[in-house]
Formats: structure tokens, C-alpha cells, sequence
């Protein structure tokens, strides 16, 4: 017999048992569907984290230098050199250079040995391959604006040209650092209307949108652009207590909007009359589009933005008690972090190396990607595993039908083998019977996981739309790349025949004068 012949009387063969076929169809879709929702569940999941979250952010060409803090400075100054507390516990017992053919485990990262201050992010603009270099400066404060006043978190920016800053709704970027402006986002706009302070009132819980998941305004782009076209050239009031400078008319030294020099009108309506607080004023030259879905930024949750070197200065008068305290102890100050740019991902492994000889820590999200990769293997593994049981049971219901066919063929595979057939072409025909039901059934299954992955997804999507009682953008938890459905398919093929082993060897040791007498 050819293989055509095989085929055809294989088809006809799971047509005369049709209900026995089309239950062990079922079980082969069920344990498909099942691997196909769970894994792509996890593949969704990575890729929103690194592909969207991550690029989005431009993680594959950015990385966070961190200098050293204020206890890193003290156990310097205690006479300890900058090892951390780990591998000062290596000099007091274990051995202190264990190698790595000795099966120990690498040496912790040293703690940064130098401070991030001004001279140092200038040593790290000069480096090859550093395209951007800026400190991430945040501070809080009282600010008030349209009429209301609120706690908020403010960040320093560039002047001109930040690449942190995406995209505009309306204006632009500030031009010089001594300019009295500053960029909003549609989220500090939102969170001082009258809606947000209704909805704040009512929910008595955390800020709309909370989490990972960044909300989106249901109105529409002309619509939001005419809101931040709006807002364009009123003031923002920052708020601080009187009397906290050595100068008169200024915080630590920054000037009042009722100080020589400052460059600023106070907003009207009789405030600058009251004496409780000093006022800071400045103008919105630009709002900046809120992009929703995923938002993990190392650029901080601030509401707005001012020049890098006001902010500098507003973030040494807003620093808190124990800030102070730490950097009356060591003499010294410096950022907390820098924000660094390079000019392509292969970039980043040597820069990292070079910004740790100067004394600093670097951290990339390219650094840490394999460690984050295999942690998603990890967890697609664990899942199709789960989802495998499915199949493992349906490849008993396999082997039964295998056998259940056996028996009642036995009289025509005796005819088969008198007439000439052999062993290997009666364990083919099992063989493909078989994998004709593991293909149906995985095809099936694909598309049944498909199936139950869109009605979950959209399910998901209302769900967190009700939670935050706003709109966010379409999130998409599953993934089904050609990879995943095609090898679910292959697997569900490979099964079946590894279920039908036993069946087909059965079947070719049928001794045909017996087959010949079975009724």
C-alpha cells in the first residue's frame, strides 16, 4: 500500500467509529486549549513588561548611575574601605576570594565610592558612547493652581530638548534654566479639576488610574488638546514656610516673585497679603501627553517639570530633617541618581564597566534582561506544563481508541496481513489514524485557545476599566505568536503517536490465522 492508501483507509476507519473519534478529539483540544491560554497568557505578560513598558521608556538605551549615599559616606569615613557589609563578612570568616571553579557564588557589587554631584555627571558626559547625561531631581510641595491646592511631586528638566519628555499636547519645553516656567502633564491638569476633587471626595481611596496601569482620557485628541492649549501661560504657585533662607526675600537663596530679580507677577486675588507662607511663581509653556497603558518611569511620578537648576535649588529648601541630617554629617551632597542616555543598546555593557571604575553603580534594564528572560521561561515553562496534564490524559483516551480499534479489526488486519501485508504497514495505519486525531484536535484547540484568550482579554479590560472608573488603554494580557500555536499543534501530533505506540505494535503481532478465525 501506498501512503495515500494508508490515508484514505484511515479516514475511513475513525468514520466508522465517529463518537469514539470525536470524544478523544475533545480530550486532544481541551489539553491544547489549556497550554495554548496559559502560556500565552505568560508570553502577553512579558511582553507588556519588556516590549511595551520597557521600550516605551527607551529601557534598552537608558540606565540609572547611583552615587554614593549618606551611610556609604559614613562607613568610608569610619575608616572601612567602600566594600559593602556582605563582603566585610567575607574578611571576618570565609574565605575571601572563593573562585569560581570552586563552585562559590560571585561577589556582591561593590557599594558606589563616590558622590554624584556636579563634577561627576560631567566626568560621565565625556564618556564614549554617552549621549545624555542629567540628574533626576525630585522634590514636594504645596502647590496651588486654578484655584486649588495640593501636595505634589515636581521634577527638574532640561531646557530646549529633554528626551525624557515624549510628546507635547501643547507649547514646548522651556528655553533657558533661569526662565520662571514649567511642563505639566495631563495628569496634573486632571488631578486640579473639579471632576477629580468630586471623584477624590467620593472614592476616599487611592488617585484614579493607581498601579501599573496608566489611565487615558475618554475624550477625545482635539478635545485634549484644546484643554492643554488652555492651560498654556497660567501659573503655578509653589508654596514653602516663611523664613528658611539667610537672604532676604528668598528660600535658601531662591528668590521670592516679590524679590528683585525673580522675573515674576504673584497671581491676583490678594495673596501676596498673606504672610504665612512664601510663594514661588511660575508659568505652563507646555503639557505633555499622557501616553496611558503600562508606566514604570525612572523619570519619577511628578506632576510637572521646572528648569534643571531652579529645581536644584527648590529641592535643597524642601529637603526633609533627615536629609539634612545626613548631609551635615558626611560634608557633603550630591543626587540621588542620574538618568544616562547612550547611543545604542550595544553600548551599554562598556559604559556600565567604565562608569563603575570611576567609583559609581550602574544599573540598566539590558543589563538584568537575561536574568528577567529566564524568569519568563521559567514561568511559560511551568504553565505549558500545567496545561500539558490536559494532553497526558487525553493520550490514555488515545491509546484506548487505539486499542477498542484493535480489537474489533482484528478479522480484517488477519485478512491484510494473508494477503501480503506487513508489519510496518499495519503499525502505519495506527500510526496515522493517530495523528490524524492529534491534528484535528490540536487545530481545534488553537483556535478554541484564541478563542477563550479574546473573551478573557476583553473581560480583563472592563474589569480594570470598572476598578479605576476610567478608561485605560487596551492592554493585551495574551499572545499567541506562529511559535506557540504551531508548536501546540506539533506537540499534540507527537503525543498521539507516542500514544499509539503500543496500539500499532499490538496490531502488527497479530498472528493472522488466529485474526482469520475471530469473529
Amino acid at each position: 500500500m501506498n501512503f495515500a492508501d494508508i490515508i484514505a483507509l484511515a479516514l475511513r476507519n475513525l468514520r466508522q467509529a465517529k463518537l469514539r473519534t470525536a470524544l478523544t478529539v475533545i480530550g486532544v483540544i481541551v489539553g491544547v486549549a489549556a497550554i495554548v491560554t496559559m502560556v500565552s497568557f505568560g508570553i502577553g505578560l512579558q511582553q507588556n513588561i519588556i516590549a511595551q513598558a520597557f521600550a516605551r521608556l527607551d529601557a534598552f538605551t537608558s540606565m540609572t548611575v547611583l552615587g554614593a549615599d549618606a551611610d556609604d559616606l559614613l562607613t568610608m569615613s569610619e575608616g572601612r574601605t567602600a566594600l559593602d557589609e556582605g563582603e566585610q563578612e567575607v574578611e571576618k570568616g570565609a574565605s575571601p576570594q572563593a573562585s569560581p571553579e570552586a563552585g562559590a557564588s560571585p561577589a556582591a557589587p561593590q557599594r558606589p565610592r563616590r558622590v554624584l554631584d556636579d563634577d561627576a555627571i560631567a566626568e560621565i558626559k565625556t564618556l564614549e558612547g554617552v549621549k545624555f547625561a542629567a540628574p533626576i531631581v525630585t522634590f514636594t510641595c504645596y502647590t496651588r493652581f486654578n484655584g486649588r491646592t495640593r501636595f505634589q511631586t515636581i521634577g527638574g528638566a532640561t531646557p530646549v530638548a529633554d528626551p525624557r519628555f515624549k510628546t507635547f499636547l501643547a507649547g514646548g519645553s522651556f528655553q533657558t534654566d533661569d526662565a520662571g516656567e514649567a511642563v505639566v502633564n495631563e495628569s496634573f491638569i486632571n488631578a486640579f479639576s473639579a471632576e477629580a476633587f468630586r471623584r477624590r471626595q467620593n472614592r476616599r481611596g487611592g488617585p484614579p488610574g493607581g498601579g501599573p496601569f496608566q489611565t487615558v482620557s475618554t475624550k477625545t485628541d482635539e478635545e485634549r488638546q484644546r484643554e492643554a492649549q488652555a492651560v498654556i501661560g497660567q501659573d503655578i504657585t509653589l508654596l514653602s514656610l516663611p523664613g528658611g533662607g539667610n537672604e532676604q526675600g528668598s528660600i535658601f537663596g531662591i528668590p521670592l516673585f516679590n524679590a528683585p530679580g525673580a522675573g515674576a507677577t504673584p497671581p491676583a486675588g490678594g495673596e501676596n497679603d498673606d504672610s504665612r507662607y512664601d510663594k514661588r511663581v511660575f508659568r505652563i509653556v507646555g503639557v505633555l501627553k499622557n501616553e496611558g497603558g503600562v508606566n514604570f518611569s525612572p523619570f519619577g511620578s511628578a506632576g510637572f517639570y521646572l528648569p534643571m537648576e531652579q529645581a536644584k535649588q527648590l529641592r535643597e529648601a524642601n529637603l526633609s530633617p533627615m536629609e539634612r541630617m545626613g548631609a551635615t554629617l558626611t560634608g557633603q551632597a550630591g543626587y540621588r541618581a542620574v538618568e544616562l542616555r547612550v547611543a545604542d543598546p550595544s553600548r551599554i555593557k562598556p559604559v556600565t564597566q567604565k562608569i563603575e571604575q570611576l567609583g559609581f553603580r550602574a544599573f540598566s534594564v539590558t543589563n538584568q534582561l537575561e536574568e528577567i528572560e529566564r524568569i519568563f521561561l521559567i514561568i511559560n515553562s511551568s504553565l505549558a506544563l500545567i496545561g500539558g496534564i490536559a494532553l497526558l490524559v487525553a493520550s490514555f483516551g488515545i491509546s484506548n481508541t487505539m486499542i477498542m480499534s484493535i480489537r474489533e479489526r482484528t478479522r480484517e488486519i488477519g485478512i491484510m496481513k494473508a494477503i501480503g501485508g506487513s508489519d510496518g504497514e499495519i503499525m502505519r495505519i495506527f500510526f496515522v489514524e493517530a495523528s490524524l486525531i492529534g491534528l484535528l484536535g490540536g487545530v481545534l484547540g488553537v483556535l478554541a485557545g484564541w478563542g477563550i484568550d479574546r473573551v478573557a482579554n476583553v473581560l480583563a479590560n472592563q474589569w480594570i476599566t470598572r476598578q479605576t472608573g476610567q478608561a485605560v488603554r487596551y492592554v493585551e494580557f495574551f499572545s499567541i505568536p506562529w511559535y506557540l500555536w504551531g508548536g501546540a499543534i506539533l506537540f499534540a501530533v507527537m503525543v498521539s503517536l507516542l500514544a499509539a505506540i503500543y496500539p500499532a505494535l499490538h496490531a502488527a503481532k497479530v498472528d493472522p490465522i488466529k485474526a482469520l478465525r475471530h469473529e
